[in-house]
């Protein structure tokens, strides 16, 4: 009875592990194959949490090509993503760092009763030349690696700012 059962969990391993290679089942047919990619970030030499990463493809056919984003974490790496699958499809890209947040305001209940900010005011953490595609200096190609192996490039988004953007939550 023991061999029969480790029999089963065996197989069940073999079938989870082959169905798991590849596409998954739920993306398109077309979906590009894609490669892993990390964007670590810099500012002042520490490195910059919670900043939005966004590849902005150049001369790449796939409409998939445009999904491509990451969040960094606490040590200013960012795994990126594109259409929830970790990985990049292959080409050139233009790579954007933005950090943007609310601040203040006063919370209030609107006529429905529902919670709601007003008067915030909304600010940004990094310097306007590295949040567009047309100024921003840093560009990756984006190749098949072996396996373990990770595109990857380290970006540092110069001094530290808090620059006020507009009024949010009005």
């Amino acid at each position: 009875m023991r061999n029969f059962s480790i029999s089963i969990i065996l197989g069940t391993v073999i079938v989870f592990f082959f169905c798991g290679c590849g596409k998954k089942s739920n993306l398109p047919d077309d979906f590009p194959e894609i490669a892993p990619c990390e964007i670590t970030v810099t500012q002042e030499g520490k490195p910059l949490t919670d900043a939005l990463i966004t590849l902005i493809p150049q001369n790449i056919v796939t409409p998939y090509a445009k999904g491509c984003t990451g969040i960094t974490n606490e040590t200013g790496k960012a795994s990126i993503q594109t259409y929830g699958q970790f990985g990049v499809p292959l080409g050139k890209y233009k790579i954007i760092v933005s950090k943007i947040r609310d601040e203040g305001g006063t919370e209030t209940i609107d006529e429905n009763g529902v919670k709601i900010q007003i008067d915030q005011k909304v600010y940004s953490y990094v310097e306007k030349k590295y949040t567009q595609e047309n100024s921003t200096p840093y560009e990756i190609e984006v190749i098949q690696v072996k396996r373990g192996d990770v595109n990857s490039l380290q970006c540092d988004v110069g001094k530290a700012i808090h620059e006020f953007l507009r009024n949010s939550g009005n």
